[in-house]
């Protein structure tokens, strides 16, 4: 929000929207993150503590649709109000697809736990945390510009993605070379490859929602870098 209204309630109802959807998307990131602790300790019941609670998220996109549609059907908003609330609602729809994420990646957890071989192999671990610890950092980069909509910042995290997708091809070929290696490990490591797949999506979200906020707050649309998707 930029500009300040006459009617005060529009001010908070914007900047009401504006908090709820930064508390969605710290709910998110603590699922992803525990989404992945899951994985890498074989913590089934924390596993399951994710996949339950992504009802929580679904509850959440639900009031805050809610919200951005009463909020137009009141204010009738329009120009860079009207940018906002739109932006905040693909924002919203970005966040619950990153709580699915992180939900698959906890039932893939329960099933690699119940693998009586080495889950995870300890070359593969590292490089998963590393993957999932720069993706983390993306995912509150992408909140944080968002809420101050700081469309400077919002451009540098294109180039972090570039990070991110490289290593997910270095653990992906990575598991491959194992999948070819070691018959009785093939069943967790399909899960694993699904698994890294999922978190660097996590990350293509997070660099969309950094493309809106950056859009919301500039009024243009991002520029793209030849060769990027």
């Amino acid at each position: 929000m930029t500009n300040p209204h006459i009617v005060k309630s529009y001010d908070l109802e914007l900047q009401t929207l504006t908090s709820s959807v930064g508390a969605m998307g710290d709910f998110a990131s603590v699922q992803f993150a525990d989404a992945v602790q899951a994985l890498l300790a074989r913590d089934v019941v924390l596993a399951w503590r994710v996949i339950e609670q992504d009802r929580m998220v679904d509850a959440l996109r639900r009031d805050l649709s809610a919200s951005a549609a009463t909020v137009i059907a009141r204010r009738q908003p329009v120009a860079n109000d009207l940018d906002e609330v739109l932006a905040e609602l693909r924002i919203v729809e970005d966040l619950e697809r990153i709580g699915d994420l992180a939900k698959n990646i906890a039932r893939r957890a329960t099933t690699i736990a119940g693998e009586s071989v080495e889950a995870v192999p300890a070359e593969i671990a590292g490089k998963m945390r590393r993957l999932a610890a720069l993706t983390a950092e993306q995912l509150r980069n992408a909140i944080d510009v968002y809420i101050s909509r700081d469309a400077d910042k919002a451009q540098e995290m294109d180039r972090d993605d570039d990070q991110i997708d490289a290593l997910h091809a270095e653990i992906f070929a990575d598991i491959i070379a194992l999948m070819n290696a070691s018959q009785p490990q093939v069943v967790s490591l399909v899960h694993l490859l699904f698994c890294a797949k999922n978190i660097e999506r996590i990350a293509d979200h997070a660099t969309h929602i950094a493309e809106v906020a950056f859009q919301a707050a500039s009024g243009q649309p991002q520029p793209r870098r030849i060769g990027s998707e």
